[in-house]
């Protein structure tokens, strides 16, 4: 797992889901999570990694996975 992947887990542990390991593969829309619980994980991930993700990028992630994919070839 890169360094990416652990970062972004643990958001998702602690904004998303805390009981449940975080499903990488599973879309956004099957975790069933509130649009306040979204926008809280959204400003986490980008303090996280000091990036500003366009409300519109991050709209389009159907993963996990799509978002770490995104921040590892938007890192700098």
């Amino acid at each position: 797992m890169s360094n990416t992947h652990d970062r972004v887990a643990s958001l998702a542990r602690r904004f998303l889901d805390p009981v449940r390991e975080p499903n990488f593969d599973a879309s956004f829309s099957e975790s069933a999570i509130s649009s306040m619980d979204a926008m809280a994980f959204a400003k986490a991930v980008g303090s996280e990694f000091n990036c500003d993700i366009p409300a519109d990028d991050f709209a389009n992630f159907n993963s996990l996975r799509d978002l770490v994919s995104y921040l590892d070839a938007n890192a700098s």
